[in-house]
């Protein structure tokens, strides 16, 4: 082996122990990380899918020990018309939601994105929902949605001659209601998301368009909303996965009601497990839930990653 090869093996041995060595401190200063996750996540999800296959109840029952079903619980809850009503309506609400919450944002973080004095402060103005926990609002707009005459909504709606809803007791208002609820809470931390996606693009690019003769509305076109793309798709996907998650709203306000027209999936497998005891049909529908989720997951890694 000649002293030119010598180095070279040397030079890579000690590359490999500094690799060798980042890498221990990389999974040390993970541990911590890493042991939330599966205690809380993975070693649950695990724990809920073998509990998807068994009657198992929540208290366990004298002489009747856990059994395997297989997939009874699965087949009971594609039958069941309350659990397809869940389904439905969770999908529904996201349907509201996602595209509001994204044209919204974007309208309000171009606003705010101009150079004007005092803008800071309707940045916070806007913001400022979004510390609000989802229990405090959902009470505040319980109010909001009184159905009396002298509700707030109501006596808006009477200066215009509109006779007064009954809002969250009405099952055609009902989840609507409850999307418009969720939109104002979490519109300011959408537009803030927004803003940062606005704030990165070149100002090169709309004077090469304005050189170019574009109009306000073709630089939104061709170079905002093209610039803007990884961060929308970022806003579509999160929001529409918590959109999938509705639960706290449904829980204070209207316990799935009016005749389970706000009846979510995540309100459904809480009923079913800590209300009726059925920890095995709640683990079926929580099972179906993360595979939702999991899916919209991979889109948004797909969609992310592309590169234009």
């Amino acid at each position: 082996m000649t002293r030119q090869e010598k180095a070279a093996a040397r030079a890579l041995r000690k590359k490999n122990r500094i690799r060798d060595g980042q890498t221990a401190v990389a999974w040390l200063y993970a541990a911590p990380a890493l042991l939330v996750i599966s205690v809380f996540i993975i070693i649950p999800f695990i724990m809920s899918t073998a509990y998807s296959f068994t009657d198992k109840m929540l208290v366990a029952r004298a002489g009747r020990p856990v059994s395997f079903v297989g997939l009874a619980n699965y087949v009971k809850m594609f039958e069941s018309a309350a659990v397809r009503q869940a389904f439905g309506n969770t999908f529904m609400y996201a349907l509201l939601v996602v595209p509001a919450l994204i044209v919204l944002a974007t309208l309000l973080a171009l606003l705010v994105n101009r150079k004007i004095r005092g803008v800071s402060v309707f940045r916070t103005i806007y913001f400022s929902p979004q510390v609000v926990t989802m229990t405090v609002v959902a009470v505040i707009w319980s109010f909001i949605f009184s159905p009396s005459s002298d509700g707030f909504m109501n006596s808006l709606l009477g200066l215009f001659g509109i006779p007064p809803q009954t809002w969250l007791k009405d099952p055609n208002l009902a989840l609507g209601s409850i999307a418009v609820m969720y939109i104002w809470q979490a519109l300011g931390l959408q537009m803030v998301i927004v803003l940062g996606g606005l704030q990165y693009i070149p100002e090169e690019l709309y004077e090469a368009g304005y050189m170019d003769g574009c109009n306000v509305l073709q630089k939104f076109w061709h170079i905002t909303i093209p610039m803007l793309k990884n961060t929308l798709v970022y806003v579509l996907v999160s929001n529409t996965i918590y959109a999938l998650r509705l639960f706290t709203q449904v829980f204070v306000l209207t316990n799935g009601g009016p005749k389970g027209s706000t009846n979510t999936v995540v309100y459904t497998l809480y009923t079913a497990g800590f209300t009726n005891s059925q920890v095995g049909y709640s683990s079926a529908i929580s099972v179906v839930f993360f595979l939702i989720v999991l899916a919209i997951s991979l889109l948004q890694n797909r969609f992310l990653g592309k590169e234009e």
